[in-house]
């Protein structure tokens, strides 16, 4: 096998396993308990589950099982909710919808198993054997062939079992595929099972719990179809060479809060990159220290010897034949820059490389971050005449480009390593944004081990014992949620983010004596207390494309008003069935409403493009006298105002110089109005917020949240630092003319308009 990407695998299935474990967090109690073998009644159930699992959860209840698919808030529902889960998903979130779920205190399993898409079976634990079943049961069998799934009730007592607990007990069998059901029969007919499966044994034995999830590695090409874009299913076969299965269980859980502990079955067989942390000594990461606190993702790998850790992937890749090119590009290196990586690891004494992602405005920036125990600077800057007491830190050209990825793995590989700077201890390389970020100042303006500590969290980033850890954080994911994950898990993970303001999950691999062993948490919070920010870190203002909600007068009904790609206007029924399209020559900005133009209950689409505002009629036609040229360019806008209810409207826009101005459907600007401008980046239209019997504009910028008065002018709240209003700070109306507000140091105050 050619080189592949070494750690990236390993942050991956963190999120694999999320898209299938986060909203486990209802199920568990919170005490990781007892059983060391396939023996104990855990694994009963498994011996119905055919050989060919890619995926297997125990569940301690029906009802836990309920918890779960019906959980709406949990990323986990919209896996169940896709191709041929979603009848089973159904099925379970009726019954305990009816407020009477069978069997709800019985043990379940539910496995995935790959019939042309992954196919889900349901197995319960039905109660004592017995040829008739029991009233749960049969309620349960009922109410499956009423949704169109297939079930059984099997005897187990007819077969002999390995397991003797089994032997007495009866099972009801769910699936949507009559196959599954069958085969499931068959395997417990022959007393073959998913505890067959080789290495599915040494995994079981070394997890605790009653609530338990099992991945085999040899299945993770079909997981991988079901939850990820077509670009990450590359590293799948990565993935399966980890382990033959990996198994989780959960120690801890709440509505904010996930925490679970895995295990393998690696059994020290070189084939397995899991033997690669082996030999690694244990240390503590660094590098939240050096993190900007928006960083989408990062992987680190630390050691007291990381030299340690190279001998072990090399020994790896020998037995992928994955070497000889390896050593090739390394020669190369030598010979362009006179010393090769491992020279470089050498000199540097290299104690831990990590790679962060992180957003420029709306570019996504890849940095290496590497700390060396020996003096660098004098390698980076020998042929320049600064030290390191009088350096200022800049974007110098990198000559040791692709060496970290030549040494650690293709994780750490960068498209444009070219730049690199030095500071606080840590060479940073990437592009020239990228580096330029922490040039700038904006990247340590607000470090991501503050920024944890203001949430409440521990910076699990440093835990000890540990050789490698990763973190990808959901809410600052959400504008690229497509691209990592397939729709129907996008669509669930960016709803569970949207509800909190910082939800990381972190992978760790810890190692405790000779063993390794994973960690991973998934933590959701509203970070309450953050340092206020000096920097503009986003100035890009987010202009919807619609489709906008217009309302027909003539039907009465709501209709969608667009632009297509071609610049068409179209409105259509909200079923897509269309009505008009018309040629329209530039973009619109962002908005769309309807007015009573000529107050005798017609309505009329009004909008904007250029420095303009534009009219049509319910058929498409334009209005006169409009367009109506407002003399500047309109960046987002129109909001329509009708204050006092006459039908007098006006509307606000912001302007592409980074103002906003209000107007009447005259184009005028009221006498009585002094303008909103700010001194950095307004980044959408004014909110209005009424206390005291007066209304005011709600001001978001890319620092703060400023209040204006109604006719603009000086914003009435002024504050500097960490007193300055949170920008995505609720404003609450309060008695006398007061609102409620929330602040930079954590703090809400009550604040006199």
């Amino acid at each position: 096998m050619s080189k592949k990407t070494i750690l990236i695998c390993v942050s991956v299935i963190a999120v694999l396993i999320a898209g299938v474990a986060v909203a486990v967090s209802v199920l568990y109690s919170g005490v990781r308990t007892g059983g060391s073998s396939t023996d104990d009644p855990r694994y009963d159930l498994m011996h119905a589950v055919p050989t060919d699992a890619v995926s297997v959860m125990r569940f301690s209840g029906m009802d836990a099982l309920a918890g779960m698919m019906s959980d709406s808030s949990s990323p986990v529902s919209g896996l169940f909710r896709t191709g041929d889960s979603m009848p089973l998903a159904s099925f379970v979130e009726t019954l305990a919808a009816s407020g009477s779920m069978p069997l709800a205190s019985s043990s379940a399993v539910l496995s995935y198993h790959y019939l042309g898409s992954l196919m889900p079976l349901l197995v319960a634990d039905a109660g004592r054997a017995a040829e008739e079943a029991s009233g749960d049961a049969k309620r349960l069998l009922e109410a499956a062939e009423s949704a169109g799934l297939y079930a059984e009730y099997v005897d187990c007592s007819e077969f002999s079992l390995k397991s003797r607990a089994l032997n007495r007990k009866a099972l009801v069998l769910v699936s949507p595929s009559d196959l599954l059901v069958k085969s499931a029969c068959r395997h417990l007919r022959g007393d073959v099972s998913v505890l067959d499966s080789e290495g599915f044994v040494k995994a079981a034995e070394r997890i605790k719990g009653k609530e338990l999830l099992f991945i085999s590695g040899n299945g993770m090409e079909k997981l991988m179809d079901a939850v990820f874009a077509k670009s990450f299913r590359r590293h799948a076969d990565f993935l399966g060479s980890l382990a033959g299965w990996f198994a989780f269980s959960a120690y801890s859980c709440g509505e904010d809060h996930l925490y679970m502990h895995g295990e393998t079955s690696c059994d020290g067989d070189q084939e397995d990159f899991m033997t690669v942390f082996s030999s690694v000594p244990a240390s503590v990461s660094e590098v939240s220290a050096i993190l900007p606190s928006y960083a989408l993702f990062t992987a680190t790998v630390m050691s007291q010897d990381l030299s340690a850790y190279t001998s072990a992937y090399e020994r790896y890749l020998e037995t992928r034949d994955g070497t000889v090119k390896l050593k090739e590009s390394r020669e190369a290196m030598r010979m362009s820059t006179g010393m090769s990586p491992e020279e470089w690891n050498r000199s540097l004494a290299i104690r831990e490389v990590a790679t962060a992602s992180f957003f420029c405005g709306r570019s996504l920036e890849q940095v290496v971050l590497v700390r060396p125990e020996n003096d660098a600077f004098r390698l980076l800057f020998k042929d320049e005449a600064v030290s390191e007491k009088n350096y200022v830190p800049r974007v110098h050209p990198y000559p040791y480009a692709g060496y970290a990825a030549s040494l650690f793995g293709s994780l750490f590989s960068l498209k444009d390593e070219s730049c690199f700077t030095f500071i606080n201890g840590w060479i940073v390389s990437g592009s020239a944004a990228g580096v330029g970020e922490y040039v700038s100042g904006r990247a340590l303006e607000n470090v991501l081990a503050k920024y944890v500590a203001d949430a409440g969290l521990p910076d699990r980033l440093s835990a000890r014992n540990t050789v490698f850890t990763s973190c990808f954080s959901l809410t600052e994911s959400r504008e690229v949620m497509e691209k990592i994950f397939n729709p129907d898990i996008a669509d669930v993970l960016k709803a569970s983010s949207a509800a909190v303001s910082y939800e990381p999950l972190v992978l760790s691999i810890r190692r405790e004596k000779s063993s390794s062993g994973f960690e991973l948490s998934l933590d959701r919070t509203v970070v309450t207390k953050s340092k206020a920010p000096v920097f503009e870190r986003d100035t890009i203002v987010e202009v919807p494309k619609g489709p906008f909600k217009v309302k027909n007068s003539g039907t009465g009904r709501m209709n969608l008003f667009y632009q297509q790609d071609n610049l068409y206007l179209c409105l259509t029924e909200e079923n897509g069935k269309g009505i008009w399209a018309v040629e329209f020559p530039s973009l619109i900005c962002g908005r769309a409403g309807t007015v009573d133009y000529f107050a005798n209950g017609k309505l009329q689409i009004l909008f904007a493009s250029g420095s303009k505002l534009y009219m049509l009629d319910r058929l498409g036609r334009p209005v006169n006298p409009f367009p109506l040229d407002l003399g500047k360019e309109i960046l987002l806008g129109p909001d329509i105002y009708d204050f006092n209810g006459r039908r007098r409207y006006n509307v606000m826009v912001l302007h592409n110089d980074n103002t906003v101005d209000m107007y009447n459907l005259q184009g005028e600007k009221p006498e009585q109005w002094k303008g909103i401008t700010a001194s950095e980046t307004i980044v959408g239209l004014p909110e209005p917020v009424r206390t005291g019997g007066r209304t005011f504009w709600v001001v978001r910028t890319s620092l703060q949240t400023l209040i204006f008065p109604f006719y603009g002018g000086e914003p009435l709240t002024r504050a500097e630092g960490d007193r300055m209003i949170r920008s995505d700070s609720k404003v609450t109306p309060g008695p006398d003319g007061t609102v409620t507000v929330l602040c930079y140091d954590g703090k809400e105050r009550s604040v006199k308009l």
